[in-house]
C-alpha cells in the first residue's frame, strides 16, 4: 500500500495536512477543503489487493463507495459523525467527513482508566440512538468498538467509521471470499460463522463496548485470534461489577450468544428511560428521608452530589442545599472534580438524629429527617471538633459529679 504524504490534494479540494490515525481498514488524515475553507477529516480507504482478482478489486471499490454514501444518509444524526463526501482516487475511496475536537473512547479508556457507570449509561443511550437510526435505514455497522466511538471536547458521543457497514439488502458481502470483515473481540458469535449481517450483531458489539468503558478490560480479548474466536464462541463474561444494577443488566443481555435474546435499540433505550423515570420520582412521603449537603465557605467552588450513582445536584460554596432519597441504605458521593470524591454508606432512617459525615476539607454532610432542621447549617456544626470538646466537657462532668457523691 502506497503511503500517502501531507500535501496531497484529493478529489481536487480536499488537501491533506497530517494524520490523524490509522487502523486495519485505512487512515484518516485532518485535510483542508480548499473551496470552503473549512478543516475536515478524510478517510483512505484500504481495500485487499490481490494479482488476478482485479475485477474482485473494482467491485470492492464500488461497493464501498456506495456504503460511505449510505452512511452520509446519516449525516443529520446528532450521534453520528457526518459524511460529506466521497471521492474514489487511485483505486480507493477517499471518505470526507466532519472532523471532531475530542478523542476515540479507546484512547481515553487507555488514557484515564474506566468512565463512571452514569457516564457509560450516557454513551449507551447515545450509541442506542445511533444504531436506531443506521438500522431504520437498513445499514448494519459490523464494526463498532471502543475506536469508531468519539468523545467530544463538549461531551458529545458519536458513531463514525461505516467504511465497512453492509446494507440489509445487499446480496454479497466483503466476507464472501472468506475473509471475515471487523474486529474479532468486539464481534458477534454468528459473524464469526459468516452469518447474514444484521442489527443484532451490532448490538452484540456495544455490549462488548459498554463492557471495556465500564469495567476497564475487554471481555473477550485473548492472546491469540482462536483464543479470542474461542472466548466469543463460549465464554460467558461476569457480570460487570462497576455498572448499577440496570446498566449491567443491559450489557448482560447484549451479550447473548443468541442474537434472538438480545434486546432492540428500542427495548435498550426503554431500560434506561423507565430507570430514569423512578430515580426521578419522589417517593412517597413516609419513605422519604433528607440529605442537606453544606459547602462551607472556603471549599471547592461547586460539589456535584450523586445518591446510588444518580445525581441530584450540585452546591456552591458557602451554600447548604437539601435533597429527599428513599429511606435506607444510600451511596452518597460528593464530587469535587472529574478525579476528585469521596463517598460514604450511610443508612437514611426516620427519627430527630441529626449526623454529620466530614468527607474530606470544606466538605460536610448533614444527615437528618426534615428540611426545616436542614435548611441552614448551625455554626456549631462547622467545626467538627466542637463536639468532641462538648462530649468531653460533659464526660468530665459526670466525672466529678459521680466522685464528689462518692465520698
Amino acid at each position: 500500500m502506497t503511503r500517502e504524504q501531507p500535501g496531497r490534494v484529493v478529489g481536487g479540494r480536499y488537501r491533506l495536512l497530517h494524520e490523524l490515525g490509522s487502523g486495519g481498514f485505512g487512515r484518516v488524515w485532518r485535510a483542508h477543503d480548499e473551496i470552503l475553507n473549512v478543516d475536515v477529516a478524510v478517510k483512505e480507504v484500504w481495500l485487499p489487493q490481490q494479482p488476478g482478482f482485479e475485477q474482485d478489486h473494482h467491485r470492492r471499490v464500488v461497493r464501498a463507495a456506495r456504503e460511505a454514501r449510505n452512511a452520509a444518509k446519516l449525516r443529520d444524526h446528532q450521534h453520528i459523525v457526518a459524511v460529506h463526501d466521497v471521492v474514489v482516487e487511485d483505486g480507493r475511496p477517499w471518505i470526507v467527513m466532519r472532523l471532531v475536537d475530542g478523542c476515540s473512547l479507546g484512547e481515553r479508556l487507555r488514557a484515564e482508566g474506566p468512565l463512571t457507570a452514569p457516564r457509560v449509561a450516557d454513551v449507551a443511550v447515545a450509541l442506542l440512538k445511533a444504531l436506531k437510526a443506521a438500522h431504520a435505514a437498513g445499514l448494519v455497522h459490523r464494526d463498532l468498538k471502543p475506536a469508531n466511538v468519539l468523545l467530544t471536547a463538549d461531551g458529545h458521543v458519536l458513531l463514525t467509521d461505516f467504511g465497512i457497514a453492509v446494507h440489509e439488502h445487499d446480496t454479497r458481502g466483503l466476507t464472501e471470499t472468506g475473509t471475515v470483515i471487523g474486529s474479532v473481540e468486539y464481534m458477534a458469535p454468528e459473524r464469526l460463522q459468516a452469518a447474514k449481517d444484521h442489527g443484532s450483531a451490532d448490538l452484540f458489539s456495544l455490549g462488548a463496548t459498554l463492557y471495556e468503558a465500564v469495567e476497564g478490560v475487554s471481555p473477550f480479548q485473548r492472546d491469540t485470534l482462536g483464543a479470542t474466536a474461542a472466548a466469543l464462541a463460549a465464554y460467558e463474561p461476569p457480570a460487570p461489577r462497576r455498572a448499577d444494577p440496570v446498566l449491567a443488566r443491559l450489557i448482560t443481555a447484549l451479550l447473548a450468544k443468541d442474537p434472538n435474546d438480545r434486546p432492540t435499540a428500542d427495548h435498550a433505550l426503554a431500560m434506561f428511560r423507565q430507570a430514569r423515570e423512578q430515580a426521578t420520582s419522589k417517593p412517597p412521603l413516609s419513605d422519604q428521608a433528607w440529605l442537606a449537603v453544606h459547602n462551607k465557605r472556603g471549599g471547592h467552588k461547586v460539589l456535584r452530589v450523586s445518591v446510588d450513582d444518580n445525581d441530584v445536584g450540585t452546591v456552591k460554596e458557602n451554600q447548604t442545599r437539601t435533597f429527599t432519597a428513599a429511606k435506607g441504605l444510600r451511596t452518597v458521593q460528593v464530587r469535587k472534580g472529574p478525579h476528585r470524591s469521596a463517598s460514604c454508606v450511610v443508612h437514611m432512617t426516620s427519627g430527630s438524629t441529626v449526623r454529620l459525615v466530614a468527607l474530606r476539607r470544606g466538605t460536610h454532610l448533614l444527615l437528618g429527617t426534615s428540611p426545616e432542621s436542614m435548611s441552614a447549617p448551625r455554626k456549631e456544626w462547622k467545626n467538627g471538633r466542637l463536639i468532641v470538646v462538648c462530649i468531653a466537657m460533659a464526660a468530665l462532668a459526670a466525672y466529678a459529679y459521680a466522685r464528689i457523691f462518692s465520698v
